[in-house]
């Protein structure tokens, strides 16, 4: 195998890593509140999670990850999540082995005893009629080609973070390291090389929603990425920029919604909870929220009551409250 493969820079590439980076930059500059930017980035993490779990066939939605109990499909998100929510921690990231293997630790955790393990036995992959459509490389040469794909990770050749992200993501399923977890572990390394370049530090963008919209596309391109790498990187870049468009388009959207810049997550929660139900009581919301102590409780409503976005119908224990606004 080939690490890297031959690939051009076309015009086409440069052209959507240009319109990637005006967007990169806006958000570097945009006087963005700080509760609304870690609203995006919380909403960003879930998505990525819940997004690349169900490309791998997860088919729990937002809704049912939030209210369902723990099941193996809930910790794979969760998973995903951790794993994320680690390397946005740290601050020297270096790529190498014991990374990756760590990586693959978070995503597999009580799911899988092999994970954190590279595998030992020979691996393919199938397509949908069960058929194998490409062979890994056998157990024996995995720690020899991660060990080349690195030593391109920190090669200063390839100036582009997004080529080199997308690039490695190629490289590391072809090399299929472990026995399960690949696609999930892949996509959280794009992350990791992007913040190793210092790419996309502004605001993360969970482009793995794209990838599960265009997952037939995506399994096409990745199995054809070696052939035609020019390809697979504009489909890539493609939903990067997409993804990238939507964040702007929801900071814009936010940012003319005063509301959205006072609410901690958890009266964000409960203002929605009140708006789905139009109207409720405080015993109703104290059954959606059982670890709350009653008392903040009452405490969160006021607040809302202040920002004059909801308003309390009643005195007594039997007063129920209705959002302002549609």
């Amino acid at each position: 195998m080939r690490i890297p493969p031959k690939y051009k820079i076309t015009s086409d590439i440069v052209k959507i890593i240009s319109e990637i980076d005006s967007y990169q930059k806006l958000f570097s500059n945009l006087d963005i509140p700080k509760i609304l930017k870690e609203k995006i980035q919380r909403t960003s993490l879930l998505k990525s999670s819940l997004y690349s779990a169900r490309i791998e066939g997860n088919l729990l939605t937002l809704d049912e990850l939030r209210n369902t109990k723990k099941t193996i499909a809930k910790t794979e998100i969760l998973n995903i999540s951790k794993a994320y929510s680690h390397l946005e921690k740290v601050k020297n990231i270096k790529i190498d082995h014991k990374f990756i293997k760590n990586i693959h630790q978070l995503v597999l955790n009580k799911i899988s005893p092999d994970a954190g393990n590279f595998r030992k036995e020979a691996s393919a992959i199938f397509n949908e009629a069960g058929i194998a459509i490409y062979f890994s490389p056998i157990p024996e040469r995995i720690k020899e080609y991660l060990d080349t794909l690195i030593r391109y990770i920190y090669d200063d050749k390839e100036k582009f973070p997004l080529i080199k992200a997308f690039i490695t993501h190629l490289i590391f399923e072809k090399i299929h390291p472990f026995i399960d977890g690949n696609g999930r572990t892949g996509r959280l390394l794009v992350s990791a090389v992007l913040k190793l370049e210092k790419y996309n530090i502004s605001l993360m963008i969970p482009f793995d929603q794209y990838l599960d919209n265009y997952k037939s596309d995506y399994y096409h391109y990745l199995s054809e990425g070696l052939k035609n790498p020019e390809a697979y990187l504009i489909f890539m870049l493609n939903g990067y920029l997409q993804e990238s468009i939507k964040i702007a388009e929801e900071i814009k959207r936010n940012l003319n919604k005063k509301e959205t810049l006072y609410l901690t997550p958890r009266l964000e929660e409960i203002l929605n909870t009140i708006k789905d139900h139009k109207i409720v009581t405080l015993d109703f919301i104290k059954r959606r929220f059982l670890k709350v102590p009653g008392r903040t409780l009452r405490y969160d409503l006021k607040k809302l009551q202040n920002l004059k976005l909801i308003i309390k119908i009643g005195k007594t224990k039997g007063s129920y409250y209705t959002s302002l606004s549609p």
